[in-house]
């Protein structure tokens, strides 16, 4: 039974349980878990990231809906899952977030779905769309050319 795919060294740490509010049974880890059931958990209900970004996952082997995770206390689904119409109950598997580089990462949003209307195209952090130009409350769509 493995419990963790080996990745490279890093400064990578989550805590889950499951149970909310931080109680029941809990287990550390610092490189991704493809199945918690197969640690014995049938479901994480509660977390804490204690180091570095993670991606969390409704399923087994980094399948379904995705959560990104930075550092801090989740003690309930609510905390992580945000607030879709698809609501999600559950995280089966995970793993750090271990390739993002900002200077290699490309983006276009766009005014309007289906990759319509105005463009504007990011590189870099931007702290306000509207200071550096785009006048929109919204975004339409948005194409990743690469990065993270």
């Amino acid at each position: 039974m493995a419990l963790t795919n080996p990745m490279p060294m890093g400064p990578w740490k989550i805590t889950v349980y499951d149970q909310e509010y931080f109680q029941g049974r809990r287990m550390e880890f610092t490189a991704c878990c493809q199945n918690i059931m197969e640690c014995g958990m049938e479901n994480i209900r509660s977390l804490k990231v204690e180091c570095g970004a993670w991606v969390g996952y409704e399923h087994s082997s980094f399948c379904g809906q995705q959560f990104v995770l930075e550092k801090g206390d989740y003690p309930r689904f609510e905390a992580y899952s945000g607030s879709n119409s698809y609501r999600i109950e559950r995280m089966i598997s995970f793993r750090p977030i271990c390739c993002a580089n900002h200077k290699e990462s490309r983006m276009t949003i766009f005014e309007m779905e289906n990759m319509m209307g105005r463009q504007f195209e990011l590189c870099d952090d931007y702290p306000s769309l509207q200071g550096m130009g785009w006048m929109n409350n919204e975004v339409g769509s948005m194409q990743i050319h690469c990065g993270a």
